[in-house]
């Protein structure tokens, strides 16, 4: 994630207005990020912020310091052309752009930064010492004295990494972030200790540890491959819809006959599409079939033990004869 923000040791270009955060030919992993930029008030006196030509919903701010932060702006797997206009008096007076690529293992497209790109954090040293004038950020301590959600150091520039989602999970409803973040952490700062599963069990009952086959992502404990930690518009906070999910990775799966033909069609078993039989109200996906996490048959069908039963008496779950 990127943090942003906004301190007087910067000062304004020679032009009236630069761009701070992000860098040009920044490589993040995370679908929102946040601008800072560097003006004066007597050259541009509104902002609009533009992604992709996808236009931002940025809130008006005069500029009353020289630096101004934006967050919440949303990213699109693989290349993202950021393009700022500053108006003064309602009339264009600048415009510019800075290159950011959303890496993700989700998108085929978007599994490598082009060359030339360079990984991005905030939270350095030099970055932070630009900002400290005006946040906090000595997380553990602020969180001591924490009163409330809002009063969290994280809060101020991360508040729309919320917004806008049907579900929002627990520690970051109430910006506990240093339940998962590790305040202590040096390089990079509040990261997340590897395998993020350690901290997952602490709250969700990990029931995998004693089936007989794992999915990789479960087996390597990358719970956030598929679920986003913060919020997401999914049940289950999944990225994306659990077919397309699956898909991301199974790329191949519709491009051949799955599992069997059926009897009116060479296509083989539907993928989506179809209500789910055993969920009624809900579509056939995936995962009606499939536990994402693993099982007890090498291709992980749910409740199924392939050492006890032959496969056919899986099928029977849906199809009667």
């Amino acid at each position: 994630m990127v943090l942003i923000c906004s301190s007087p040791g910067w000062t304004a270009s020679s032009v009236g207005l630069s761009i701070i955060i992000p860098p040009d030919g920044s490589s993040v992993e995370s679908s929102v990020i946040s601008v800072v930029l560097n003006g004066w008030q007597t050259v541009v006196d509104e902002i609009a912020i533009s992604v992709n030509n996808r236009k931002q919903d940025v809130a008006a701010k005069k500029f009353e310091r020289y630096d101004m932060c934006y967050d919440g702006i949303r990213l699109s797997y693989g290349m993202n052309n950021i393009t700022i206009t500053g108006f003064k008096n309602g009339r264009k007076v600048h415009e510019l752009t800075t290159r950011v690529f959303f890496r993700s293992d989700l998108s085929p497209s978007a599994n490598n930064a082009p060359d030339g790109f360079k990984k991005y954090l905030f939270h350095t040293g030099g970055n932070e010492k630009k900002c400290s004038p005006c946040h906090e950020l000595d997380f553990r301590r602020a969180v001591e004295r924490q009163e409330g959600p809002d009063q969290s150091p994280c809060y101020v520039c991360h508040k729309k990494i919320l917004s806008g989602y049907k579900f929002v999970h627990g520690p970051a409803a109430v910006w506990s972030c240093l339940m998962c973040h590790d305040g202590k952490s040096k390089s990079p700062k509040l990261a997340v200790p590897s395998p993020v599963s350690q901290f997952c069990v602490n709250c969700h009952e990990n029931s995998w540890d004693s089936r007989k086959y794992l999915h990789a992502p479960t087996a390597a404990g990358s719970c956030t491959a598929c679920h986003n930690p913060h919020a997401a518009d999914k049940p289950y906070f999944l990225r994306m819809s659990a077919g397309d999910l699956c898909l991301s990775c199974h790329e191949d799966i519709p491009t051949r006959p799955h599992v069997i033909s059926s009897f009116s069609s060479e296509s083989g078993h539907p993928l989506k599409g179809r209500p789910d039989p055993l969920k009624p109200g809900e579509e056939l996906t995936c995962t009606s079939c499939h536990n994402p996490h693993g099982g007890n048959s090498s291709v992980f069908l749910n409740g199924y033990d392939e050492a006890k039963k032959p496969m056919k008496f899986f099928c029977m779950s849906c199809h009667k004869w």
